[in-house]
């Protein structure tokens, strides 16, 4: 999931104290899901987004980080 990794190294994903890896706005990164194996070996995740919230809602604003 060098995709992760890349998003985790700049800042776009951030591990909370209990090691759950979150976006800046609080919501969890769903579970990756293998979705193909491309020709050349690659494989092909999608994040399912069961707990998953918007930026902007309400439950976003009312987030409070993990100690």
């Amino acid at each position: 999931m060098p995709a992760f990794r890349e998003m985790l190294e700049d800042g776009r994903l951030v591990a909370d104290s209990n090691g759950r890896l979150r976006y800046p706005h609080g919501a969890p990164v769903g579970r990756m899901i293998l979705i193909r194996v491309n020709k050349d070996g690659t494989p092909q995740y999608r994040e399912s987004a069961e707990e998953w919230f918007d930026p902007g809602s309400e439950r976003a604003r009312d987030f409070v980080w993990p100690n």
